[in-house]
């Protein structure tokens, strides 16, 4: 399981939901969860689609029948909910302290470990 932050562009502002993603999850199901934390229909998950926003202003596209937890990349947990066919917004670069860490703090674990021992 992994813990993902979906953003999703509202009249009010940009807002995050997180959002638990297991290994079972296909997209249609993350997209509804996102679209019920964000108080939308989740019966219309069928005109979203959920897009992985990358370091350096790059985006990953989920397929919509790809199971989430294995077509996202590690390194970051930034997700963008927008409808389908819309042009993409200037995506901004996500900053380092706000990606993924987990697996760049057990590489260094793991070196502290070794260097212990």
């Amino acid at each position: 399981m992994r813990i993902i932050r979906v953003e999703m562009g509202l009249e009010d502002g940009n807002m995050y939901r997180s959002i638990l993603v297991s290994s079972n999850d296909k997209a249609p199901t993350v997209i509804s969860k996102a679209l019920d934390k964000h108080n939308q229909d989740p019966s219309k998950a069928s005109q979203y689609e959920l897009v992985q926003v990358l370091p350096e202003g790059k985006e990953l596209t989920i397929p919509s029948t790809g199971n989430v937890f294995y077509a996202m990349t590690s390194s970051s947990v930034d997700f963008l909910l927008r409808k389908k066919g819309m042009a993409s917004p200037q995506v901004r670069p996500v900053s380092s302290d706000v990606s993924a860490t987990f697996p760049a703090n057990q590489i260094k674990g793991l070196k502290i470990a070794r260097a212990f021992f």
